[in-house]
């Protein structure tokens, strides 16, 4: 299972962590890992393409951590919701094989 986690520290998103493996197919043919990993990789480029921010991320094989800006722009933001939507959207699909979920941390 996939476990996507958004951090925030009180109301505001301070990046997140996905760990795991879906468990859908074999891999290298599982459908659910290829979607969450896209739209992972397609929201940190496009940070760095589009709104010109290179995101704090940690890939440690099986846990993916990403840190944002403690200020993070409107665009940034943007990119934040539109991967979190994105990964909340598969796992409407495929709920057996993706837990979305909030994490409130202690401090930034």
């Amino acid at each position: 299972m996939i476990k996507f986690e958004i951090l925030q520290h009180r109301d505001s998103v301070t990046g997140f962590r996905v760990k795991g493996h879906a468990g859908y197919a074999d891999s290298g043919s599982d459908i659910v890992c290829a979607a969450v990993s896209v739209l992972v990789y397609n929201a940190i480029n496009s940070c760095e393409r589009f709104a010109g921010v290179a995101l704090d991320v940690k890939d440690a094989g099986e846990t993916l951590t990403c840190q944002l800006p403690l200020h993070p722009s409107e665009s940034v933001r943007l990119l934040m919701n539109s991967l979190f939507y994105g990964v909340e959207q598969v796992a409407e699909q495929y709920p057996e094989f993706i837990r979305l979920q909030t994490t409130n941390i202690a401090k930034l």
